[in-house]
């Protein structure tokens, strides 16, 4: 080949080179992203979140403040070097009451702003696998989308009983199991659109779904969903909804009658079968729940006693 040729070509596959980086970059810099969460009796854990999510790479959280007039306030444990990066409504002054309001009012006064908003509890943590949020989501793949579906993994109990002031990814760092619910990132900008909790409600029929990957997918929830289908391969959320059995008492005894009604006892019921289908059974959990919960749980006593071998004497 002749030489000269031959610099050129170098020369020009450089540039090619260069200006593919430089595209990138600007892509990747561009993107912004912000969250929108709700929280009651969260300061416990309120620091731990903001501090996550803005390591992630998030640029602005609006966080929803439900502890009311004379309760605790989140704005307590915000640190002054994040408050530019942070802003927290306390609802009673807006007449918002639950999530699906908060979410809706987020997205509606500020999706114009940002390119992508991920609608969350204050249990939930997104993880990204083994990439940063933004170059997770300059993915050519993700143009096509207006809504990211992660799936739920729900962390187990770590067998501990009892609150102790660890982080939580401390605490729960052991075994998982992935759940069929989810959460939902939106694409911002998008009219006519409401938030329902783990689902989006629109008036605009040419909307894309997609998975973690960026692949199409129907966005209807399925229930019960086989867990080798459950698809967490580049992203998904981190659900701390039990943490101990303590903690989980406590975040039981705030009360859903507010919207469960005289159903609020059969609701109990079924999240003490989901604790236990995430976490071992023990006699100590089970007295200690039924005690605080004033529930009975007859069948995990015997389900325990069945699978350990055990006599009415030994099990008490």
């Amino acid at each position: 080949m002749n030489p000269i040729i031959f610099k050129l070509s170098i020369i020009s596959l450089l540039f090619i080179l260069f200006c593919m980086k430089t595209h990138f970059f600007e892509n990747n810099k561009d993107i912004k992203v912000c969250l929108c969460t709700m929280g009651k009796a969260e300061n416990l854990y309120a620091k731990e979140f903001i501090i996550y999510y803005i390591k992630l790479g998030f640029d602005h959280l609006f966080i929803y403040d439900n502890n009311g007039p004379n309760s605790e306030k989140l704005s307590q444990v915000l640190e002054e070097k994040y408050k530019n990066q942070v802003t927290i409504y306390e609802t009673f002054k807006y007449n918002i009451t639950n999530q699906p309001q908060a979410f809706t009012d987020c997205y509606l006064n500020n999706s114009f702003m940002f390119d992508w908003i991920l609608m969350v509890d204050m249990d939930e943590f997104l993880y990204i696998v083994d990439d940063t949020l933004k170059n997770y989501l300059s993915n050519i793949k993700f143009k096509q989308c207006d809504f990211i579906e992660f799936y739920w993994v729900l962390p187990s109990d770590n067998n501990l009983i009892h609150y102790d002031s660890r982080p939580l990814f401390e605490r729960f760092n052991g075994s998982f199991v992935k759940s069929s619910l989810f959460k939902t990132m939106v694409k911002g900008n998008i009219s006519n659109l409401s938030y329902a909790v783990h689902s989006i409600k629109y008036r605009i029929d040419n909307k894309t779904f997609c998975n973690n990957e960026g692949n199409k997918i129907s966005g209807e929830f399925i229930p019960n969903l086989d867990q080798k289908r459950i698809n967490i391969n580049k992203a998904y959320i981190i659900h701390f909804r039990f943490k101990s059995t303590e903690e989980f008492i406590k975040k039981c005894k705030r009360g859903y009658n507010y919207w469960l009604g005289k159903r609020e006892k059969q609701f109990l019921l079924e999240l003490v079968d989901w604790y236990f289908w995430v976490n071992k059974i023990t006699p100590e959990k089970i007295n200690y729940i039924e005690k605080e919960l004033n529930v009975s749980l007859i069948a995990y006593k015997q389900r325990y006693k069945k699978e350990h071998n055990l006599t009415e004497k030994k099990m008490n």
